[in-house]
């Protein structure tokens, strides 16, 4: 019996219409099931493994994920969803968007390591898709799912999508709106390039929520010379810039707005301090070389950098087309400008991991193609650095006086669990893998790849068990595990002449430690402007950066006990000349926590750790 019911009839016809749209978007993305499906489905669960497994599993690294995590996990304490606050003082050196990302991540998964990276680790994967899709339509698939394992496995990449720092869902962002635009110009439905455009420039607004006026500069520096070079003036025309540039303000100005309301003075400081000062002069004290950003690379983009002059050498020899040349001007141009600036910090760079990815997933696959000569000697190169990392490991644990003096007791602790008959077989293992993508039995492209992946998991596994302990070590978590029996609810906690980005979080303090300083520096707890403005915590909470000589005050006449977080080095500047009685309830590493003016005297000691 056919039904009648018009309700019935019209889910039909949407579905139908439905339909026809993916069947059309298959076609036009030459997608084939039976040939994509498969080894595309590899290498999303490859991702899913590297960017997810174990994520939750490492401590937070000082000063950077301590610091990001703790001012999302005070946007629920203190309800207060404009201003940022870094032990309950308003830190607005950059805006708040990935901060309110980490706290719907605790509010939906509860407060943990895990929820805290987990915006990093989703826009690390969601970076991996926009390159693959981007590379599927305008290369091919194998060029497409060798962009995307290269980047995954890039070492500076991979690392940043799996720790708390605003620049993972940066690039993301910008990546999103250069691909909405590339895929824009080459549209050829009128109503394709509007919705196109319209997602580039809300893109760029969450970016420029994310980290201020670069979310907008850098896609504006690859779009603007893609269309003097290729003479596209026409575009200016379809880019609709009235209604973008008014879908880029409803997402952008009312935050700003609300946050100079709030923190009079703000607007100016952050963008004319953080972001022209930061670029044009070393007040910010983050200066290198002029060549710093190549070193970078060549570290970041192991174990592929090797392949770099292979790239250039190969793309030289033939005409440069159309989208190579916008992944060529999306990689150069960011390049050079953060080259050009007077503040260097080694992630500013990650936003041209995604096209440099591509160019050499591209170079790779054209390679692999060529049947006059050995298709499968490019792989050499990333075979051995994984080689030869594991081996300067190896090495390194029977060896530690090669590494930094700091580092040697980590290593020796990391590996401590690791038998090193694992380690050896682990180095034979990636050994066989890479020489099984050389010989005959990796016939089919496929089986090529899957040995790929296989050998960078393999590493990753054995990269996660060392990285784990050594975050312990620079992270504030065992110490407030000890620490956190040995205080009251009335205790004032204090650190002094020092900074412990993590230690709040780890604590789970609901009203702020005392930090006290010379009141001198450039920045304090990482900020600098803490340093310019010397804002404090609401009255709810009462004073939290203090002096020297403030401190010496107030420590005469508490109105509750004072437990201080201290180095040891500097013991004798707490103490000082001061009469008032202190007693160390807590030896651990480079700390003890020391308490003033205890009237219980049943406080239990904690031994030297």
């Amino acid at each position: 019996m056919t039904s009648t019911n018009p309700n019935v009839h019209g889910v039909n016809q949407i579905a139908r219409i439905l339909n026809l749209s993916v069947m059309k978007w298959i076609k036009n993305t030459r997608f084939d099931l039976r040939e994509d499906l498969p080894i595309t489905l590899g290498l999303f669960f490859f991702c899913l493994f590297i960017l997810f497994y174990g994520l939750g599993g490492v401590a937070l690294f000082e000063p950077t994920e301590g610091r990001n995590a703790e001012i999302a996990r005070e946007i629920l304490l203190t309800h207060d969803w404009v201003t940022p606050h870094d032990n309950f003082i308003p830190v607005l050196d950059k805006p708040i968007f990935f901060h309110w990302l980490i706290a719907i991540g605790y509010k939906l998964f509860g407060l943990s390591e895990w929820s805290a990276r987990l915006p990093s680790a989703l826009a690390g994967l969601g970076s991996v898709a926009l390159i693959f899709l981007l590379a599927r339509k305008f290369l091919g698939l194998w060029e497409a799912l060798w962009s995307g394992l290269i980047l995954i496995t890039s070492l500076q990449f991979f690392a940043l999508s799996r720790i708390v720092i605003f620049d993972m869902p940066l690039t993301f962002f910008i990546t999103l709106s250069l691909c909405c635009f590339y895929w824009g110009a080459n549209s050829d439905s009128g109503l394709k390039k509007r919705v196109f455009y319209l997602v580039m420039y809300a893109a760029m607004g969450v970016a420029a929520l994310i980290k201020g006026p670069i979310g907008v500069i850098l896609p504006a520096m690859v779009i603007l010379p893609y269309m003097v070079i290729l003479r596209k003036w026409f575009l200016l025309r379809e880019l609709d810039l009235i209604p973008g540039l008014i879908l880029f303000l409803i997402i952008v100005a009312p935050w700003y707005v609300w946050a100079e309301i709030r923190n009079p003075g703000y607007l100016r400081y952050f963008i004319w301090e953080e972001n022209f000062i930061r670029f044009l002069t070393p007040h910010f004290g983050r200066t290198e070389r002029s060549y710093y950003f190549l070193e970078v690379l060549a570290v970041g983009f192991l174990p592929w950098t090797f392949l770099l002059p292979y790239l250039i050498k190969a793309q030289w020899k033939r005409p440069i087309n159309e989208p190579v040349l916008f992944l060529f001007l999306w990689t150069a141009l960011p390049f050079l400008f953060f080259s050009f600036s007077y503040t260097k910090l080694s992630h500013y760079i990650l936003p041209i991991y995604p096209p440099l990815a591509i160019l050499t997933g591209e170079t790779v696959a054209r390679s692999l193609k060529n049947r006059s000569q050995n298709k499968r000697w490019p792989l050499w190169f990333p075979s051995v650095n994984l080689f030869l990392l594991l081996a300067i490991l190896g090495v390194a644990v029977y060896r530690p006086k090669i590494l930094p003096y700091p580092l040697q007791g980590t290593m020796r602790e990391a590996f401590h669990g690791i038998p090193g008959v694992f380690i050896f077989g682990a180095i034979l293992g990636i050994v066989w893998l890479a020489l099984l993508t050389l010989r005959p039995i990796a016939k089919s492209e496929s089986s090529l790849y899957l040995f790929c992946c296989a050998r960078f998991a393999l590493f990753f596994c054995i990269a996660h068990s060392i990285v784990a302990p050594i975050a312990l070590a620079y992270s504030s978590k065992i110490l407030a595990q000890k620490a956190a029996p040995l205080i009251k609810a009335e205790d004032q906690l204090v650190i002094y002449d020092n900074f412990r980005s993590s230690l709040p979080y780890y604590l789970n303090v609901e009203r702020p430690l005392w930090v006290v300083w010379s009141g001198r520096r450039d920045s304090v707890m990482e900020s600098y402007y803490i340093v310019e403005k010397r804002p404090q915590p609401g009255a709810l909470y009462g004073k939290a950066l203090i002096t020297f000589q403030e401190f010496a005050e107030l420590r005469k006449t508490p109105k509750r006990n004072l437990l201080v977080f201290v180095k040891k080095k500097d013991i004798p500047h707490l103490i000082g000349k001061s009469d008032t009685p202190t007693d160390t309830i807590l030896d651990f590493g480079d700390y003890v926590l020391m308490s003033i003016n205890d009237s219980d005297h049943g406080r239990t000691r904690s031994p030297a750790g």
